[in-house]
């Protein structure tokens, strides 16, 4: 009778156990889910506030400025004169040959031959330019394989490869914020800067715009893209998300949820009186707009998700299957990747993430004069300001 009994008390002690552990477990799971709908608010969103209260008429007219000289100019000639095509033949230092070699995904390469050139120019020495991808789509950006001087440096032994460590790990040769720099007498390239104390972010967003261009075809159709699929895009004050997934995940980074982004966005909106609610959307993985659509069905979302007709490595970008696409299919995912860099580069408010090398491309192709705080990262969740490191 006792062993019954104690048998009998065992069991209801276990189902307590059980209730207990389950009700607690419930309780946090709730708190969670909490947690996940209330996302931390980003680093420097009261500081955004301020910044369109203030400045917004000025940050909107620097951007309609380059979009018109720059990105969308009328004609080649427009953009030339404000940013003629760099002389790479013009090297007054032929002792030594540079070259940069590349590896990733086209933003990372650009990045480093990007610091690459600038060292160029400051040491006086020709180096060696991209192939492959970026002939076809860009205007010249160094010297080829074949130009006599590469051949001559090759057979004197005169060539030196700069890898990215070089330029990347030395702050000074990776042009950030706070060193300045005197390029008011270089003449390589035929390349100078007039501020003898321009510091490291100022210089490379105007070395980039003479160093890269695309070609006429593809800018007329990126702003045509703009113009007519994104209604004006560029005339407009809108917020652009830039959301990359894909092979990052198997680098250990975090993706910010769509209700993060929607977070960081919502108060800009509510400040402009809502009556603008155009986000554009770069994404590399087009599911996402069904889910930011379904959160906020009244705001106005512009993506080139729209406008796929094959969505092929557009479900999380992955670098290797970039080698599988056929031409056509190559083509048509530069177009939709040139489209998304100027609509990110020209928004009134930048929202992302810093771990894709789009984000340090696109910050450098805006306007120089625009506030940090227009260029919100998600990811970054301390006072470290990234953007003066870059």
């Amino acid at each position: 009778m006792r062993s019954f009994s104690s048998a009998i008390i065992l069991l209801v002690c276990m189902m307590l156990m059980c209730y207990f552990n389950w009700t607690t477990t419930t309780q946090i799971t709730s708190q969670s889910r909490s947690l996940q709908q209330q996302p931390p608010e980003p680093l420097r969103s009261k500081e955004l506030l301020q910044v369109l209260q203030t400045q917004g008429p000025n940050i909107s007219k620097l951007i309609r400025e380059s979009a018109s000289i720059y990105f969308c100019p009328e004609s080649q000639e427009v953009l030339w004169q404000h940013y003629p095509p760099l002389n790479y033949e013009d090297c007054p230092d032929n002792s030594t040959f540079y070259a940069f070699p590349t590896l990733g995904g086209m933003t990372n390469s650009l990045k480093f031959v990007i610091l690459g050139a600038l060292m160029s120019v400051e040491d006086g020495r020709c180096f060696i330019g991209s192939n492959g991808v970026t002939r076809q789509y860009f205007q010249p950006m160094g010297l080829r394989y074949t130009h006599r001087l590469y051949s001559a440096a090759i057979h004197t032994g005169s060539m030196r490869r700069i890898f990215w460590q070089t330029t990347w790990n030395d702050e000074r040769l990776r042009r950030v914020e706070r060193y300045e720099y005197d390029f008011t007498n270089v003449t390589t390239f035929g390349y100078s800067h007039p501020d003898p104390h321009v510091n490291g972010i100022s210089l490379k967003r105007d070395f980039i715009r003479r160093f890269w261009q695309l070609k006429p075809e593809f800018r007329e159709s990126t702003c045509q893209s703009l113009q007519k699929d994104h209604h004006n895009l560029l005339q407009k004050d809108y917020i652009a998300f830039s959301v990359r997934r894909g092979d990052k995940e198997s680098e250990g980074f975090r993706f910010p949820s769509m209700l993060e982004y929607i977070h960081a966005a919502e108060p800009i909106i509510e400040a402009n009186g809502a009556e603008n609610k155009t986000i554009f959307v770069a994404t590399d993985d087009c599911k996402v707009m069904n889910e930011l659509r379904h959160m906020r069905p009244d705001w106005n979302f512009e993506s080139q998700c729209d406008y796929l007709q094959d969505n092929t490595n557009n479900e999380g970008f992955v670098l290797h299957k970039l080698n599988r696409l056929n031409s056509t299919q190559r083509d048509a995912h530069f177009q939709k990747f040139f489209t998304e860099i100027y609509a990110l580069a020209m928004s009134k408010v930048f929202i992302g993430v810093s771990y894709t090398n789009v984000a340090w491309f696109v910050y450098m192709l805006r306007p120089d004069g625009l506030d940090k705080a227009t260029f919100q990262l998600l990811d970054i969740n301390s006072d470290f300001d990234a953007l003066s490191a870059w």
